[in-house]
C-alpha cells in the first residue's frame, strides 16, 4: 500500500450541503482542530496502526450541490432537528466551514427525478447541457480544485439524495458504447453516473454512499481501469441499515421468522423528504 501520509487530499462531496456531507465536514474540522475524540473511526482501530494512513489535517473538502442554501445553516440544522452535532463544536467551527461553503460548486440535475429537481437552486436549474457537457463541466471543477490547491488525489464522494431507479440492462457493457451516449441529448445516465465518469476518467476516486446507479455499471468499471483508478460502494450503511444488515443474518441463523419489518428515517433529512416518493423510494 502507497504511503498516504503528508500528502494532500481533497474529499470532494456530492450533495455537499446535505446533511450526511454536513456531519462530515463538521467532524472532519472538528478532527482537525481537536475538538472531538477518535470514537467510531474504525481506521484508528489497533488493527490499522502499521499503515501509513493521511493524517486529518491533509484533507480538504469541497464539492457540488443543487440547492442554494448556507452549509453552516444546514449543519445547524442537523442539530436543531437531530442533534446529530454539537452546538459548542459547531459554533468552533463556522469560520471553516463559510470557507468550505465558498468551494463548493454547482451540480447537475441530469435524470435525477422531478423530486430531487425541485430543490434545485435556479442557478442550477438554468443550466442547459448535453451530457457531455456536464461531465466536462464537473471535471473543470475537481481539476481546478486539485491544481489550485496543488493535491495529490482527490475522492469524490456521492453522498446525495437517492436518484430512482435505473434500468441497467439498456446500457452497453464496454465503455468505448457507453461513452457515446454522452452526446444523447436525452441519455438515461443519472447524475450520480455523470460524477463518477468526470472523477475516473481524470483519474480520482469515486465512492458511492447511496443507492443510486453510480459506477455500478461495467462499462464504467472498465473507465476506471483503463485510467488506472478505483470506484467503491453502493449504499453506505451507517444507521438503521446498518443494523438491518447485521440483524438480519442473525435472525436467519436462530432459525427465527421476522413477520414485520419496519423502518423510519429519524433526522428526517432531505433525502428522507426525496424518499417520500416512491420512485426514489424504489432504490432503496
Amino acid at each position: 500500500m502507497a504511503d498516504l501520509s503528508g500528502s494532500r487530499i481533497a474529499i470532494w462531496l456530492i450533495g455537499a450541503k446535505g446533511g450526511v456531507a454536513s456531519t462530515a465536514t463538521v467532524g472532519l474540522i472538528a478532527l482537525q482542530k481537536n475538538l472531538i475524540g477518535q470514537a467510531g473511526l474504525v481506521s484508528e482501530l489497533t488493527e490499522f496502526a502499521a499503515l501509513e494512513l493521511a493524517d486529518w489535517n491533509d484533507f480538504v473538502v469541497g464539492g457540488h450541490e443543487i440547492r442554494d442554501v448556507r452549509l453552516y445553516d444546514e449543519a445547524l440544522r442537523m442539530h436543531r432537528e437531530s442533534r446529530a452535532i454539537d452546538l459548542g463544536i459547531l459554533e468552533k467551527c463556522q469560520a471553516e466551514i463559510d470557507r468550505i461553503d465558498g468551494l463548493i460548486r454547482p451540480g447537475t440535475l441530469s435524470n435525477v427525478g422531478p423530486t430531487i429537481a425541485s430543490l434545485a437552486a435556479d442557478e442550477a436549474r438554468a443550466i442547459e447541457e448535453s451530457p457531455r457537457q456536464a461531465v466536462e463541466r464537473l471535471q473543470n471543477d475537481l481539476r481546478s480544485f486539485a491544481q489550485d490547491r496543488q493535491l495529490e488525489h482527490v475522492i469524490v464522494v456521492n453522498v446525495s439524495s437517492t436518484e430512482p431507479p435505473v434500468d441497467t440492462a439498456r446500457f452497453p457493457e464496454r465503455w468505448s458504447e457507453l461513452e457515446k451516449l454522452l452526446d444523447q441529448p436525452q441519455s438515461d445516465l443519472p447524475a450520480s453516473s455523470l460524477y463518477a465518469i468526470a472523477a475516473l476518467d481524470l483519474g480520482f476516486s469515486y465512492l458511492n454512499f447511496t443507492p443510486s446507479l453510480g459506477a455500478s455499471l461495467p462499462a464504467i468499471d472498465e473507465l476506471a481501469r483503463e485510467r488506472g483508478t478505483r470506484h467503491y460502494g453502493y449504499d453506505g450503511k451507517t444507521g438503521e441499515t446498518l443494523l438491518k444488515s447485521v440483524l438480519a443474518p442473525m435472525f436467519r441463523k436462530r432459525n427465527l421468522g421476522v413477520m414485520s419489518w419496519v423502518g423510519h428515517n429519524i433526522f428526517g433529512n432531505m433525502d428522507a423528504r426525496v424518499l417520500d416518493d416512491p420512485a426514489n423510494k424504489q432504490a432503496k
